[in-house]
């Protein structure tokens, strides 16, 4: 009966009632509640069509109604992974046809979910899609003349891509791999060619990072802007994944932007309420913007990706025929080539720049 006894008498029972482990699990079931709160909201803008910057704000609302969201997977930018993770793969599936010899028409059919990425899913998928909208096995038999794509392998691979299958089933079926993705791929494989494009690429990153991670900076930049009477457009990445034409509308952000930027950065380095390291960093980056090299370099992609962006622009156009673009592309091609004897309209804004020491 002595107080000893009784303590380990108590530690005995508890020892074999896993407190630990209900501890765990208790507080595992919370967070995923709170996880569980945060996806359907991102699942909402999504479905809603709504703007992840909405993301934040539908928390805190939330949270003043007495739900509890946890801290964490608040930002637009967490948003815009969870709908990724969660949505599901699709397939466009446009017809572009002729009716009773009249002008061609190109007409959105449906987006098809994908239950299977494999080509047997998607030829599957695409045929139902066909058939649902009353398009016959026999019908495209005597009618579909050909089936245009991007070139992924699942769709374009030689021994057994959708193209493939497809052809297999109907002989008289002309394929032919999409003039615009053609483009990009050609665009990608040069990047990779040319090493050197890589610092301008990764700085380019490095501006669009500041601004789009940070309110503050981008707050700043309009500040700076203002003070040399200068108009400020949003900085994409360039030479990703994303089409030529995007690439372009970063290079000419920076290009319009390049006053106010320089600006921003000169004041962010020499403001005393930063670290001496961001400090630092904003005067390297000071430093490479006024560089004649960095100025010489976004004049040039300047030109070559307005070119190519008017180029791809072009392509997507519904009228586009193969012999149209062919001349588009032998024309941009003879244009790029003149860039080396000649200097493009912003090549050569940025070579008497260099010459006067004044842009």
């Amino acid at each position: 009966m002595s107080r000893t006894h009784e303590i380990a008498q108590e530690l005995t029972e508890k020892g074999g009632q896993d407190l630990l482990g209900n501890v765990v699990r208790a507080v595992s079931e919370t967070v995923l509640a709170e996880t569980d709160a945060v996806f359907r909201t991102a699942y909402y803008l999504a479905k809603m069509n709504r703007p992840f910057t909405d993301h934040d704000n539908l928390i805190e609302l939330q949270r003043k109604n007495g739900v509890s969201m946890d801290t964490s997977l608040h930002s637009r930018y967490s948003s815009t992974k969870i709908v990724e993770h969660m949505a599901k793969s699709a397939m466009t599936v446009n017809v572009k046809a002729s009716i009773d010899g009249a002008t061609l028409e190109f007409v959105f059919l449906e987006l098809v979910e994908l239950e299977s990425q494999k080509a047997e899913g998607i030829e599957e998928a695409l045929l139902s899609c066909l058939d649902a909208a009353g398009f016959s096995e026999e019908w495209l038999q005597k009618n579909w003349i050909s089936f245009v794509s991007d070139g992924a392998c699942v769709m374009f691979g030689k021994n057994s891509g959708v193209a493939t299958r497809l052809t297999a089933r109907y002989p008289n079926l002309f394929t032919w791999h999409c003039m615009n993705h053609r483009l990009e791929l050609a665009v990608s494989d040069a990047v990779d060619e040319v090493q050197s494009i890589n610092h301008f690429k990764a700085f380019m990153e490095k501006i669009h990072n500041l601004y789009s991670q940070s309110n503050k900076n981008s707050r700043e930049l309009l500040e700076a802007a203002l003070e040399v009477d200068s108009r400020v457009k949003k900085i994409g990445r360039v030479l990703n994944t994303r089409w030529v034409a995007s690439s372009f509308r970063a290079v000419k952000a920076v290009w319009r932007s390049y006053e106010a930027l320089n600006r921003h950065f000169e004041n962010a380095a020499g403001d005393q309420t930063r670290s001496s390291k961001e400090r630092q960093t904003y005067r390297g980056l000071a430093h490479r913007m006024q560089s004649k090299e960095f100025l010489c370099d976004l004049a040039l992609m300047y030109d070559v990706l307005s070119e190519l962006a008017n180029l791809s622009q072009q392509l997507q156009a519904h009228s586009i025929t193969l012999l149209r673009a062919e001349q588009l592309l032998k024309r941009t091609i003879q244009l790029l080539a003149s860039f080396k004897d000649c200097p493009g309209e912003m090549l050569e804004v940025a070579l008497k720049a260099k010459a006067s020491g004044h842009f």
